[in-house]
C-alpha cells in the first residue's frame, strides 16, 4: 500500500487568505496562544534529548515527568524553547500481504496519518502522527488523549467516538520520548518545540477495514485531511537520511521505537 488520497480540506484553507481577518481568525481556531501550559525540567543532561525515557533517567521524569509548578503561555513555550507535554496516538491496522512469489501471506500494519492544517504554528501542511495535542496546564495526560481523539478524528460520521475507553488508551501506551525540534513557519517566525511526548499505539477496532473516510475533525482548521500508510513505508521514509519535506521530523530514538510498538521490527 501506498498513500492514499486526501479526502477532506477545510473549508476555510489557503483560498481564504486575501480576507485578512478570516485568515486571522483560522489561524486562532488552529491553536490558541494563551492557553496554558506546565513547564517541564530539562532532561538531565543534552545527551537525552530525543530519548526515550528509561529508569536511569531518576525518579524526576521516570515513569512519568514531574512538571515544575510553573506555567507558561503556548505562545512563549514555543519561543522561549521551554519544556512542555504532548501525548500522540498511531492509528493502527493489521492486514495480510502477499509477495510476489511468495507461497505465504505475511502480515503487515497500515497506519493512519493526519495532514496537519495550513494554519498550525509548528509544522504546518506536513504528515504527522494520527492525532495530537498538548497537554493543558493541570489537565490529566489520558483524558487529554480522548479528548484529542474526539477533537481531531472524531468528526464526519463519527465512528471512532466511543470505539476506544479510557482504559483501552491507558494500556496501549508505548513509550515516552524527549523531543527537541527547531524550526520556522511564514506566519509565526522560528519555533523550539521541546516536549515530553507520551505515544500510544491504538489498534484499529473497526469491523471494516480503516479509511480515511471515517475520520474528520471537529475544527477543520487544525486537521486538513488525512491518509494511510503502510507501516514498513513509514518507518522507512522517517529513517531517511536526507529530509523528507512531507513528514514532520522524528529522532531516530523516536522511530526504532514506533518500528517495534507497531510489529515492523521485532
Amino acid at each position: 500500500l501506498s498513500l492514499a488520497s486526501l479526502h477532506f480540506a477545510p473549508t476555510n484553507s489557503m483560498g481564504s487568505n486575501n480576507n485578512s481577518q478570516k485568515d486571522g481568525r483560522n489561524y486562532s481556531l488552529a491553536q490558541d496562544s494563551s492557553e496554558l501550559f506546565d513547564l517541564y525540567p530539562a532532561p538531565p543532561s543534552m545527551s537525552q534529548h530525543n530519548s526515550i525515557i528509561t529508569s536511569d533517567w531518576g525518579p524526576s521524569y521516570f515513569p512519568s515527568p514531574k512538571p515544575t509548578g510553573k506555567v507558561k503561555e503556548r505562545g512563549r513555550v514555543h519561543v522561549d524553547g521551554d519544556w512542555h507535554r504532548s501525548v500522540q496516538v498511531w492509528i493502527v491496522q493489521k492486514y495480510d500481504s502477499q509477495r510476489e512469489g511468495a507461497d505465504e501471506e505475511e502480515e503487515k500494519v497500515r497506519v493512519l496519518l493526519q495532514r496537519r492544517s495550513p494554519y498550525k504554528d509548528t509544522h504546518p501542511n506536513l504528515l504527522d502522527v494520527s492525532c495530537a495535542g498538548h497537554v493543558n496546564a493541570g489537565d490529566d495526560v489520558l483524558d487529554t488523549t480522548i479528548r484529542e481523539m474526539e477533537e481531531e478524528l472524531g468528526g464526519g460520521n463519527g465512528m471512532i467516538q466511543g470505539m476506544y475507553s479510557l482504559e483501552d488508551v491507558a494500556r496501549s501506551k508505548a513509550f515516552i520520548v524527549s523531543s527537541d525540534i527547531e524550526g520556522e513557519t511564514e506566519k509565526y517566525g522560528r519555533f523550539t518545540c521541546r516536549e515530553y511526548q507520551d505515544v500510544f499505539i491504538l489498534w484499529w477496532k473497526g469491523e471494516t477495514p480503516m479509511e480515511t473516510t471515517f475520520f474528520a475533525p471537529w475544527v477543520e482548521e487544525e486537521v486538513s485531511g488525512f491518509e494511510i500508510m503502510d507501516g514498513s513505508e513509514l518507518i522507512k521514509r522517517m529513517r531517511r537520511e536526507e529530509v523528507d519535506n512531507e513528514l514532520v521530523p522524528r529522532s531516530i530514538e523516536y522511530v526504532n521505537a514506533l518500528a517495534i510498538a507497531i510489529g515492523c521490527e521485532r
